[in-house]
């Protein structure tokens, strides 16, 4: 995914307020859940919600990429971090609260799939947990043929652009990222491909009731791609 950059993600991703999202993750956490104590952030990335959210909760986190992983452990040395996927884990605990955010749940493309990572949160959870995940864009808010830019870096010995114009094929979004990346030895090029597949609300709703959820879906969210907000069948 983004093997080839993970050095650079964070600096990419500079313009993405974690801080004020995990304001609002802490807000719905005591709403929902006001005695919760521990987190699992699923596709925890290089941990900058963990990091944030750590003075508030024990956190631990998993991601497929063990690049990540080595960052986000040294962002919150007090949790525990490991490469996992998101499919088929089992960590030996449970957690007030699971969360899969910034659209991680988007990359798994196959319907089983995902209910097969929501049934891996719910078996991760304590008896009154709830379970928190950000969609990517459903097929009606995804546009073909943008061209976007991301928020360029300019360092005084780095400077990076990265640009990609918006596909799809069938129900899956694609994103191919061109970087450049100049630094004093040169400047390099890189790419990398995405996929994420386009599930429309209804979708993920049914999904979360076969994986044994009750769901609530918030349209706006952290920052516009909405939010489900989920507990295990039977509880309050």
């Amino acid at each position: 995914m983004f093997t080839k950059t993970i050095e650079y993600y964070d600096l990419v991703y500079s313009f993405k307020h974690y801080d004020e999202e995990v304001n609002k993750i802490r807000a719905l956490i005591r709403q929902e859940h006001p005695t919760a104590s521990t987190v699992l952030d699923v596709a925890c990335g290089t941990g900058e919600h963990a990091k944030f959210l750590a003075d508030y909760f024990h956190v631990d986190g998993l991601d497929l990429e063990s690049g990540f992983v080595e960052i986000a452990q040294r962002k919150v040395p007090s949790g525990r971090f490991m490469v996992a996927d998101m499919r088929a884990f089992d960590l030996g605990r449970r957690y007030d609260v699971v969360q899969c955010l910034f659209s991680s749940i988007g990359y798994l493309k196959h319907s089983h799939e995902v209910i097969q990572a929501l049934q891996c949160f719910r078996q991760h959870l304590t008896e009154s947990g709830v379970i928190l995940v950000e969609p990517w864009f459903t097929p009606e808010t995804w546009k073909v043929g943008e061209p976007f830019i991301a928020p360029p870096v300019d360092r005084p010995d780095l400077k990076i652009c990265r640009m990609n114009v918006s596909g799809r094929k069938g129900k899956l979004s694609q994103l191919r990222f061109h970087y450049l990346i100049a630094t004093r030895e040169g400047v390099e090029y890189l790419q990398e491909d995405h996929e994420l597949a386009l599930y429309t609300v209804q979708e993920m709703l049914e999904f979360f009731d076969r994986a044994g959820l009750q769901v609530k879906y918030e349209p706006e969210g952290l920052f516009g791609r909405g939010l489900y907000i989920a507990r295990p069948q039977g509880t309050a």
